[in-house]
């Protein structure tokens, strides 16, 4: 019996792993590319079309590996629920930006992670509650001039 629950268990946690739930605002599991649009206080509104991890999988990998990223491109994290959240930089080789997201779609948090930290070196917390996590390229927040509370929208393509 005991063996019985533990594989139960193991197969509803895998089944759950490979397709998550959608999401609101119009944000599903179905999409592959969002364009998100920043409205900093005082200063032009900004796009980025970002790429849509989804999956465990594709959250865990990220922006891992790439040597190049375009500068009006990134990559949203969606997840079912808020909560803090940790990113690494393992294996990354870009400068990055990230962006804590809350479920209102405001910023919370913003670190900018330098190139080649690795897993031990340094990781990012979100300073609050996040639904949504983007990382985009290094210097992007300050040159676009979005902050904690800056309000986005996400727009499915």
């Amino acid at each position: 019996m005991g063996i019985y629950l533990f594989l139960s268990s193991f197969f509803i946690c895998i089944r759950f792993l490979k397709k998550e739930p959608s999401y609101i605002h119009g944000l599903n599991s179905n999409m592959n590319e969002v364009t998100v649009t920043f409205h900093p206080n005082g200063a032009p509104s900004v796009d980025l079309t970002c790429e849509v991890a989804k999956t465990i999988f594709e959250k865990t990998k990220g922006l891992m590996y790439r040597s190049f990223l375009p500068k009006d491109k990134g990559m949203l994290f969606l997840f079912w629920f808020s909560s803090y959240r940790l990113f690494w930089m393992k294996g990354v080789s870009i400068p990055l930006d990230i962006i804590f997201i809350d479920k209102k779609f405001k910023v919370v948090s913003i670190h900018e992670a330098p190139a080649n930290v690795g897993i031990f070196n340094k990781k990012f917390w979100a300073y609050g509650f996040c639904k949504y996590v983007i990382e985009c390229n290094g210097g992007f927040c300050k040159n676009h001039h979005i902050s904690l509370g800056t309000n986005i929208i996400a727009n499915p393509e």
